[in-house]
Order: C-alpha cells, then sequence, then structure tokens
C-alpha cells in the first residue's frame, strides 16, 4: 500500500485545508493510497521541517508570498524552493502561488524549474487533484494561466528576452528610466536602446512609456 508523505506550506489556512481536502479525495477514491501530512504557515516553520533529516518528503506544496524566517535567512517561498531542492531533490515541489505576472513566473521557472506550477487564481479541487496525482506519477502539471504566460513568452522570446521582461515590469512598479540601472546590470544606455527595440516592436510611434505598459499588459507580457 503506498504512502506518501506531503509537507503543504501557506500562510493561509484556506490553501491548506483545499490541499488536504484534495488529498483525503484522492485517498478516498483510492484505498491502497494513503497520504502523511505536515503543514507550515511561515518560512521558520517550513524550513525546519525541509532541513530534518528525519523526516522524508515525496511531495512539497509551496505558496511563494510567504512570511520571513525569525533569524533571517529565508525570506519567501523562492528561498525555501532552493532550500528543499539542496535538501531534498528526490521530492517533488508543487509552486502554487497568487503570481500572475509573466515576468516572475519566467524566473522562478528557470531558477527552481518547479515539478509543478499553479496560479491560486485557477485551482479548485479537480486541479488540485490532477496536479497531486501526476506529481506523484513522475509527471509535471502547470495551470492554465501558467501554461498560456510560458506560451506568449515562448513566442515571442526573440524579441522580449529576460532584460527586457525586468524593464517592463520595474516600469510597471512605477520605477523611473532613469533609475532603472540601479536595479539591473544595464546601462541607462542600453535600457533606452531596448526600450526603443520593445516600441518598434509592439508598433508604437508614441515614446509615453504608459502606452508601452498598456501595450505589454495586453500583449500578455504583465
Amino acid at each position: 500500500m503506498p504512502k506518501y508523505n506531503i509537507l503543504l506550506v501557506d500562510d493561509h489556512p484556506m490553501i491548506i485545508a483545499g490541499f488536504e481536502q484534495a488529498l483525503d479525495i484522492i485517498s478516498d477514491n483510492d484505498k491502497n493510497i494513503k497520504f502523511s501530512r505536515d503543514s507550515a504557515q511561515d518560512c521558520t516553520e517550513a524550513a525546519e521541517l525541509i532541513s530534518n533529516t528525519e523526516k522524508t518528503y515525496d511531495l512539497i506544496c509551496l505558496d511563494l508570498s510567504l512570511p520571513g524566517s525569525e533569524d533571517g535567512k529565508y525570506n519567501s517561498g523562492e528561498d525555501l524552493a532552493k532550500l528543499a531542492r539542496k535538501l531534498r531533490p528526490e521530492s517533488k515541489l508543487l509552486i502554487c502561488t497568487m503570481l500572475e505576472n509573466n515576468f516572475k513566473v519566467l524566473n522562478v521557472m528557470k531558477r527552481i524549474d518547479p515539478d509543478g506550477f499553479l496560479v491560486k487564481s485557477d485551482t479548485n479541487p479537480d486541479i488540485l487533484i490532477s496536479a497531486i496525482e501526476n506529481l506523484l506519477k513522475g509527471k509535471t502539471y502547470q495551470s492554465a494561466t501558467v501554461h498560456q504566460m510560458l506560451k506568449r513568452t515562448v513566442e515571442f522570446s526573440h524579441n522580449i528576452d529576460e532584460d527586457n521582461l525586468q524593464i517592463l515590469y520595474l516600469l510597471s512598479k512605477g520605477i523611473l528610466t532613469k533609475n532603472l540601472p540601479q536595479h539591473m546590470g544595464l546601462s541607462l544606455s542600453a535600457i533606452e536602446k531596448r526600450k526603443k527595440q520593445m516600441k518598434q516592436f509592439f508598433d508604437i510611434s508614441n515614446t509615453n512609456d504608459k502606452i508601452l505598459l498598456e501595450k505589454a499588459k495586453e500583449k500578455g507580457f504583465l
């Protein structure tokens, strides 16, 4: 009888309850499957569980926006994901987050390469069940929003690369162009050149950054 050990990490009890309901449904549908589960609501609790060598986890479900650890070593779910990848490479990793920004999703995919990625606005019991079952079978899983984000990014990747995505993201956060070099490894002239190329790509004659951001959002880059 297969028994799977699951770690659920989210600072919203309702999300943890949703995962627990999905696990209960899976085991109710297949009496041969049993689950043991631990849960944590912040980085301190989660880091302790992930670092505990006496425990093993088949699946770790992580939110990215979490209260930081008391020792300051872990400030987000992304830090925990990196810790899990280092200490528990055998564990399947499922990200479930509020993120709905192409730049952030793409960066998480590149830096962590999770086995599963869900956007919370997509989730319902059926999606959670499907994600869990796929990952435990050694497959991958992406919710519809994540899949569409990645598809759009791949389609335009030859024109909108990671640096361009970061420029768009930082501008959307209200950071002025003259201050972008402080947040990136690019000079102001290089940033201005990239902005000009993106405006040409989006067929924008107006030099206003607001128009660039509106077009980028319309095309799914923000």
